[in-house]
């Protein structure tokens, strides 16, 4: 019985690792083209993705506080990849399914859209890269991004 609950944990793990590569920025401007197309939402979004990125990764490099599994880092651009608030993964993962949530008609692509928020921010505690505290402040980031550009900029 050991061995099948080493199994599992071993399995989980694995998918864990595969649902956080949802958060890859190569996916979070694949999927949102699939599904929006070559549209101004598709491009607008792309520019909330970059302001997103710049923002976080300078609150990382600004307010540097160390990940969970203690990575190192030697340069600038390896202090902001090894620092852990807030997580850029929950902050680009929020700002794309909330657009791809609020352009959507279907209620099932809905509900996947808005599990696919729940299960990479979960990961990123699970792998033990962010703590809960980090995982907040990248969806607030994220959702803030979402809705200053759904209200100024007309998504």
């Amino acid at each position: 019985m050991q061995g099948q609950n080493s199994f599992w944990k071993y399995k989980f793990n694995d998918w864990i690792r595969d649902f956080t590569s949802l958060g890859n920025p190569l996916i979070l401007v694949m999927v949102p083209f699939a599904v929006l197309g070559p549209s101004s939402i598709f491009y607008k979004l792309l520019f909330a993705l970059c302001v997103n990125e710049l923002l976080c990764s300078l609150i990382k490099y600004l307010f540097h506080r160390p990940r969970p599994d203690g990575q190192k880092y030697n340069g600038v651009l390896e202090k902001i990849d090894a620092g852990s608030f807030p997580s850029i993964h929950a902050s680009r993962i929020s700002l794309v399914y909330l657009t791809l949530l609020f352009f959507t008609e279907h209620l099932s692509l809905k509900i996947v859209f808005a599990l696919v928020i729940l299960v990479v921010t979960y990961s990123r505690v699970s792998l033990k890269r962010h703590y809960w505290t980090d995982i907040i402040g990248g969806v607030a980031i994220g959702s803030i991004i979402f809705f200053l550009f759904n209200q100024f900029i007309n998504f």
